[in-house]
Formats: C-alpha cells, structure tokens, sequence
C-alpha cells in the first residue's frame, strides 16, 4: 500500500518567536510523504525571513492580513495531499501525530472523514490540561472510530484545528473555513465534518498547544462575553444546515443556544455595574452552573462512542449537500 501525501498548512501571523518550533515539528514527522504550506498573513516582524530559512524543504505564501480561516483555505487550494492537516504557528506535534491519524484514516476508509487525537494546552502559569478532559470526550479505548461527533459537537467545544486531519476532498466538498468568522471558525467546520461519518479518534496527546501567545483565540477567551458570543453565533448556525438536524440533536442544540444567551444576559447584567443587576446576573450564572452539572448526569447527555473497528456499514450524509463556504 502506497501511504498517502499529507500537506500540512501553517497560517502565520507576526511568529517570529515561535514559527520555528512549529516548523521543526513538522519536518521531524515520522509520516514522510508530507508537504509543507506556510501561509504569510501580512506578518509585519520577521517571521517571513524565520520561514525562509527552511528553504525548499516548505512551501511559503505570502498574502495581506485576512485572518486565519482565509490563510488556511488559501493553504489547502494550492495542497496537492490526498489528506491535509493544520497546525498553528505557535503550537507543536508529537513526531507519531500523522502517522497514527493516517493509519486509522486509511484502515476506515472514505467513511472515515477526519481523525482527530488529544492535546496538551500549556497555560501561561506552567500548568496544563488536555483538550479531550476539558471537552469530556475521554475514552477508555487508546484509539478507534467515533461514531456520534455530532451530538458531542453539539453541546460542548472541542480543541480542533491543531489535533485534526482531514481528507482533502471531503474539506472541499464542504467548502472549508467559514472566511467571515475570526473566532470558533474551526467548531463551525468539525460540525459540518460530523455530519458526514465516524471520525478516527486517538486518546493519547500529541499536540501541545500554547496558551501563552496572543492569538486571537486565546484573546478571545479572556474575555467570556467574546467567546460566548462567538459560541451561540455558530451554534444557532447548526440549526441552519440544508441537512437540518432534527430530533435529539436538535433538541441538545436548542438547549445550548438557550443556556448560552441566558449566560450572556447574566454576564451583561453584571458588567453594567448595577448593584442589584449584577447580584441577579451572579444568581443567574450559580443556577446555570447547577443545572448544567445535574444535565450531564442525565442518561440523555450526549456520551462519547468510541467503537475499536467499523465492522458494520456507518450511515452519513451526501457531502454535496453539507453547507459550503468559499
């Protein structure tokens, strides 16, 4: 069996410090059919003359500042991998990360749309947490298939850009990254991704992320109003998918959508500086914490599915008519 290209795409924005780690991570892969796309987004430091360094060894473009989403679609038009995979300029993987995301693509085959494997985010104090604990997506199984993305998807976020691979004509069929969205644009595409079939899955860490840059994501985190309000702009966006979701997941979006814009009144309530105001907005965000904690326990709380073999066909969508954005 010949083993498949991957391209990896690294957008890049004003990483002079740290483009060299991510690129050494990369080139030091045990997966060997690989190619390299660094996308220059208007970078005005000296990360373009870092990248030049690499020579031939990866692929540079250069573009005005459009964001992430528009520099990493711009990566995967010109990647010529049957799979692509995406890597922040600040971030790193394991040396095994594509080889054991290419092995279970490969073993599920064209049902299996992407895989995904668990990641380090290294805080700014030193200390760290792994994005599949946080997201509660554990697993006992080391590694198999996922067969409900979508109902997880649905109700809480996953760390995806820096631990995904893809195969590159389902991100086409798709139609990539949402370019008007600066922030969870990559929850909006694993949504898309999850209605199309079981994703590979990996429970061991190979990524490491870190929250010690000031990317916009990790901005955006800072502050809560920010980041919820980017959450239920996409989130409401799943209801509206030419394949609407209907029955329990529809009902579990519905939910979040509604927790989220009574969380955002809360946290309004409390920025304004109203004495009362404020007391109500903590009262409401204390029985909003309770009653999300006593939903998880329920038996209708959407519980990750990891299967170790795709013994039986998995049903899915048409991938022509999941929602496109170019």
């Amino acid at each position: 069996m010949i083993s498949p290209l991957v391209s990896v795409i690294i957008p890049a924005y004003n990483r002079e410090d740290t483009i060299a780690r991510c690129i050494d991570s990369v080139l030091t892969q045990t997966h060997k059919p690989l190619e390299v796309i660094i996308v220059d987004d208007g970078s005005t430091d000296q990360t373009v003359k870092v990248i030049q360094r690499y020579g031939e060894r990866v692929t540079l473009i250069c573009q005005p500042n459009g964001g992430p989403s528009a520099a990493r679609n711009t990566g995967a038009a010109l990647a010529k991998g049957e799979i692509i995979s995406f890597l922040d300029s600040d971030d790193t993987w394991k040396p095994e990360k594509l080889a054991r995301q290419v092995m279970l693509m490969v073993k599920g085959g064209k049902r299996v749309p992407c895989c995904i494997c668990n990641a380090n985010i290294i805080l700014p104090d030193g200390s760290s947490k792994t994005s599949f604990n946080i997201s509660q997506v554990d697993s006992e199984l080391t590694e198999g298939y996922w067969v409900n993305p979508a109902s997880v998807i649905a109700t809480r976020f996953l760390l995806f850009n820096q631990v995904v691979s893809i195969r590159r004509d389902v991100f086409d069929s798709i139609g990539g990254f949402n370019e008007s969205m600066r922030l969870l644009e990559d929850h909006d595409l694993a949504f898309r991704l999850a209605l199309i079939g079981p994703w590979g899955f990996i429970q061991d860490v190979l990524v490491e992320k870190y929250n010690d840059s000031d990317g916009i994501g990790v901005i955006a985190m800072k502050n809560p109003c920010v980041h919820l309000s980017a959450w239920l702009n996409v989130v409401s966006g799943f209801l509206q998918q030419p394949i609407a979701p209907s029955g329990e997941l529809e009902r579990q979006i519905k939910i979040s959508l509604k927790d989220g814009a009574n969380e955002l009144l809360a946290m309004d309530m409390i920025a304004n500086g109203n004495c009362t105001a404020g007391i109500i907005g903590e009262l409401i965000r204390i029985f909003l914490r309770i009653k999300r904690g006593a939903r998880r326990r329920l038996p209708s709380w959407p519980q990750v599915q990891i299967v170790s073999e795709l013994s039986l066909p998995v049903k899915h969508c048409d991938t022509s008519t999941v929602i496109r954005h170019s």
